[in-house]
């Protein structure tokens, strides 16, 4: 019967660990998320903008299709290091 008890006080602390972990890393997802969201409607409003004809300068316009003069190239939209 010990036996049991030890297995299950075990496998509670490999849950609440693994469940912490999983916390974490939806944190991380939701953040992404928002992010993508918050970019989704930048370029919805410049591409808007732009049909419009009252987008931004050309040099905007390379900085947000990857063309900067900047020389960084292609920017991207992920989790910060």
């Amino acid at each position: 019967m010990a036996d049991v008890l030890v297995w299950v006080m075990e496998r509670r602390v490999v849950l609440a660990d693994r469940a912490e972990r999983l916390r974490k890393e939806l944190v991380e997802i939701d953040a992404e998320v928002a992010r993508l969201a918050a970019a989704e409607v930048v370029m919805g409003q410049f591409i808007e903008a732009e049909r419009a004809g009252q987008a931004d300068d050309p040099v905007m316009a390379q900085e947000l299709a990857g063309h900067g003069r900047s020389g960084r190239g292609r920017h991207t939209v992920g989790p910060a290091p």
